[in-house]
């Protein structure tokens, strides 16, 4: 007989791969034909909704890193969907902004995804999109007070061996 543990260990595997991974993978189908990641799309949506935003507070509000937003800004950058321009009275602040084309692109993007989410309805279940909803802002809430709380993984530090006697 499996311990508890273990069966919520190999129970929330099971809903990774069934769930997550099939939203994820869906959201990455759509933002890949326009040639930039899923987590490449949250930036260009942030920057469009936040005129005039930097890079700390588009890592803020992403919830990520700053040297994970500039990584991924980076890309954005160099592809032309985002430039940048300083500010006026502190040339080292960076604003940024989307190009029409990453404009365009964020727009596709967007409605692709709200075309996808029409879908929602057609999953068969006795819960109303509006049920689902409030489902995952739930479980967004709870996963994010756990997330706070719980220990925090270390990998143990590997003690480096004594050298055998007679090596000197």
């Amino acid at each position: 007989m499996m311990k508890n543990e273990d069966r919520v260990f190999e129970t929330f595997l099971r809903q990774y791969r069934s769930i997550f991974r099939v939203l994820i993978n869906a959201a990455e189908q759509i933002t890949s034909q326009y040639s930039v990641s899923f987590e490449q799309y949250l930036l260009l949506k942030q920057i469009h909704e936040q005129r005039n935003i930097t890079l700390s507070e588009l890592a803020d509000s992403t919830r990520t890193t700053r040297s994970a937003a500039a990584r991924k800004l980076r890309a954005l950058l160099l592809d032309g969907f985002v430039e940048q321009e300083a500010k006026m009275d502190d040339r080292r602040v960076k604003y940024l902004r989307l190009t029409a084309k990453g404009a365009n692109v964020e727009h596709d993007i967007r409605q692709a995804f709200l075309q996808s989410a029409t879908t929602w309805e057609e999953i068969p279940s006795d819960l109303t999109g509006e049920d689902i909803n409030q489902f995952f802002t739930q479980y967004q809430q709870n996963i994010a007070i756990w997330d706070r709380t719980r220990p925090k993984f270390r990998r143990p530090v590997l003690r480096a061996k004594k050298p055998a006697a007679g090596n000197d």
